[in-house]
């Protein structure tokens, strides 16, 4: 890609809404379904905030003996029990869906919404997502996107996404006060934040990054490049990034002369 269209690309990203939704988030009960080879245990390790508390699941599904768990089964998972999301849906316009990591089955994204590990988002033509991660940052998903939750380390409070195709826009200055690690793969590369605003575009092929606050460093081909405020990169899959070129302003609007 020729740099003119580069400067084009992150002109459009500077112009972008950085409007970001401030709702609280809720909690809702999770179903679960019993998978062949699955135990009590594996069960409760996954989905238990404290696995020990695997009796209080069974009473909570009126189950006496625990070997009456069976393939097939929906167990619910109360959310006093269960893991806290990774994220929590607080904005939504159009058409989206999600898809839990158990079921694999695509269904109406809603408000309020818990997203866990391995869960997926996909975004309509004109639909915009917003959502609230546990570290408090926020990341806004733009139309025809499509992420995945990959991994959630409430010890480290380590956040993993994985930006598949689309574009979102992220604002992760929450971290700052509540600490953590925020890490969003694209197929071409991987950037790591450090309590910023940024914006990301990804392609089967490709990446861009534009930073508008704080710093985001992007790595690809065991190469890492530093990304701070006003600065934006680009990564063709299977090569390093490109070294960070200063972002274009956007354009000043005057006012119409009477």
């Amino acid at each position: 890609m020729k740099i003119k269209n580069l400067v084009l690309f992150f002109l459009a990203l500077s112009i972008a809404s950085l409007a970001w939704a401030q709702d609280s988030a809720g909690e809702q009960l999770q179903i679960v379904e019993v998978k062949r080879g699955d135990t009590l245990a594996k069960i409760s390790k996954q989905y238990l905030e404290d696995p020990s508390q695997w009796p209080a699941l069974l009473k909570y599904n009126k189950i006496a003996n625990p070997n009456l768990i069976q393939p097939g089964m929906k167990l619910k998972v109360p959310a006093n029990l269960g893991k806290k999301p990774a994220a929590v849906v607080i904005y939504k316009s159009g058409s989206a869906e999600y898809a839990r990591a158990q079921e694999r089955k695509w269904k109406e994204l809603l408000l309020k919404l818990g997203l866990f590990s391995e869960d997926q988002v996909r975004t309509g033509v004109r639909s915009t997502v917003h959502l609230q991660l546990a570290n408090a940052a926020i990341l806004r998903i733009q139309p025809e996107s499509y992420i995945i939750v990959n991994k959630v380390d409430k010890a480290s409070k380590e956040l993993i996404f994985t930006l598949q195709n689309g574009r979102l826009q992220a604002q992760a200055g929450g971290m700052r006060k509540f600490g953590g690690h925020l890490a969003i793969r694209t197929p071409a590369a991987v950037a790591a934040v450090r309590g910023t605003i940024f914006e990301l575009n990804a392609t089967a092929k490709n990446s861009g990054l534009a930073c508008y606050e704080g710093q985001v460093d992007v790595s690809a081909q065991k190469v890492t490049v530093e990304v701070p405020s006003g600065m934006g990169t680009f990564v063709i899959k299977g090569k390093p990034p490109m070294k960070p070129f200063k972002l274009p302003l956007p354009p000043q609007i005057k006012p119409a002369e009477i």
